[in-house]
């Protein structure tokens, strides 16, 4: 260590990538989350910033692990969508080398970073950020990171850091903490202790309903793998990959960081025991029909029958556009009563409903002008409930203390419907979007989220998992991954290819 208040890095690009979405720009980009400098302590400070959660939480925790510098270089994030532009990836990494090389000596780099993103001509950018940041520091000194427990984790991400530290809950409701793991991590580090890698792939590309961590086969991965955690084995990450990244690196990754024989006899065990337990990535979804009709004898019934259908194919936090039109035009014509439908992103309907005012009857059409296969052009006659400018400071679950931006929003009265539209793409994962237009959750008899699972840490206070179901539906975040025509994802794969084949890897001890 260089001196006694070692100067730190702080980076980082947020992009879950969908190959199947349309491109990512440089402009969702800077619309999201994009700070340079000392604009990243500022943001990192208030009481909701709308910035990844860990960088607040690295920051708090080595404010508090001793003196040191933080040298905030640039982060940005945007909502999961499609490959990003990679002349803004080009841009972004030419921008964070500028300000690396003008910010004197480094001790060690910090990168809150997702993990799953493909470019338009690369399918490892996050693989180009590491290397950037070892490039910069050199070989001796710490890269720690961050990612999302979706990350597609490359060779080259970890030959580049030190250690890569994945959440651990999903919803991802420890993302401060993670945040907060690096620091003390990185002090280690900072002192002289070297961590030996173990990094091993799986051939199982889960579909994202299965890792789920309240229960399941990957639940029970990320349990046992803490449960060896100590001074020898400080981080064991079991990743569960982004499949719709459709990217080589996509799958379920292993990653055990320490010394002598317990990290690596730990990473072969869980990955055996994902491999011995691959049955339980299967995914088993309700038909449109079944889901329609429990919600139809909610509407007819007490409080007692409430049900939540989770529209996981049209999920924004993971690249779907929040348009599709599938389980909408099934609650309209089954008359559904009671019912409550979030978020759906129209722009030009916003618009029209803000034109129109509170209280106005209004005949419009959903998705006009940019219908699809999935999202249908859907004429409706609504009323104006209330309005708002869509910036909502989360409550509950995965936007807890954080601040969300719907753009322009209104809530809108179809028959027996109640419906949320926004402008943004935002994952509907928190009652605060419901509640800043008035509306109460506790008052419908079924709720419809446009999201796959982060909505079950917000709304778990009226539904319970037996009241979730997850609907089989069109878009462009299906976890009935036969759907789709992949291209860059390895295979055979499971659960794709039933014939898949994975032989544990022969982990070598290093001497001492």
């Amino acid at each position: 260590m260089s001196s006694a208040a070692p100067r730190i890095a702080i980076l980082g690009i947020h992009l879950e990538s969908n190959a199947f979405a349309p491109v990512t720009t440089a402009e969702d980009f800077r619309a999201s989350c994009y700070f340079e400098g000392a604009a990243m302590l500022a943001e990192a400070a208030k009481p909701a910033p709308a910035m990844p959660a860990e960088i607040p939480g690295f920051v708090e925790a080595m404010n508090a692990s001793g003196p040191w510098e933080a040298v905030p270089i640039l982060i940005t994030s945007t909502e999961p969508g499609g490959p990003a532009d990679q002349r803004f990836i080009e841009a972004t990494l030419a921008r964070m080398r500028a300000l690396l090389g003008a910010s004197g000596p480094l001790d060690g780099v910090y990168i809150s970073n997702h993990g799953a993103m493909v470019s338009t001509t690369d399918s490892d950018p996050d693989g180009a950020l590491y290397a950037l940041a070892r490039d910069t520091v050199g070989p001796g000194r710490p890269v720690v990171a961050t990612v999302d427990l979706h990350a597609n984790i490359s060779e080259r991400m970890v030959a580049c850091a030190d250690a890569i530290i994945s959440y651990r809950t999903n919803p991802h409701v420890d993302r401060r903490e993670r945040g907060a793991e690096a620091a003390p991590l990185l002090r280690r580090l900072l002192a002289g202790e070297r961590l030996e890698k173990t990094f091993i792939h799986l051939p199982i590309a889960a579909p994202t309903v299965t890792l789920l961590t309240a229960r399941g086969a990957y639940a029970d991965m990320i349990a046992e793998g803490q449960r060896h955690v100590g001074p020898d084995l400080p981080v064991v990450s079991a990743v569960g990959g982004f499949v719709f990244a459709d990217a080589p690196e996509a799958g379920i990754s292993i990653l055990t960081y320490g010394s002598g024989r317990k990290p690596k006899d730990v990473a072969l065990k869980l990955a055996e025991f994902a491999w011995a337990e691959r049955d339980r990535f299967k995914v088993r979804l309700t038909p449109l029909d079944d889901a329609v009709a429990r919600a139809l004898a909610a509407g007819r019934s007490g409080r007692s029958a409430v049900v939540c259908l989770a529209d996981v194919a049209d999920n924004p936090g993971g690249g779907g556009r929040g348009n599709t039109t599938d389980i909408l035009e099934a609650l309209l014509t089954a008359r559904v009563e009671r019912a409550l439908l979030g978020s759906f992103v129209d722009p030009a309907a916003t618009q029209r409903c803000h034109a129109a005012g509170v209280g106005a009857r209004i005949n419009l059409v959903l998705n006009e002008g940019r219908a699809d296969a999935h999202g249908r052009a859907v004429p409706v006659e609504l009323e104006v409930l209330a309005l708002s400018d869509g910036v909502i400071a989360g409550r509950r679950g995965v936007y807890a203390g954080r601040t969300a931006h719907l753009g322009a929003a209104a809530a809108v009265r179809i028959g027996g419907l109640t419906m949320l539209l926004c402008s943004r793409r935002v994952q509907c994962a928190d009652p605060a979007f419901f509640e800043s237009l008035g509306l109460d959750v506790g008052s419908f008899a079924s709720l419809t989220v446009k999201s796959r699972g982060h909505f079950r840490a917000g709304f778990d206070e009226w539904y319970a998992d037996a009241q979730i179901l997850e609907v089989d539906a069109a878009g462009l975040t299906s976890p009935m991954l036969e759907r789709y025509p992949w291209k860059g994802l390895p295979r055979p794969v499971w659960p794709l290819d039933p014939e898949t084949r994975w032989t544990p890897p022969r982990l070598e001890v290093p001497p001492s």
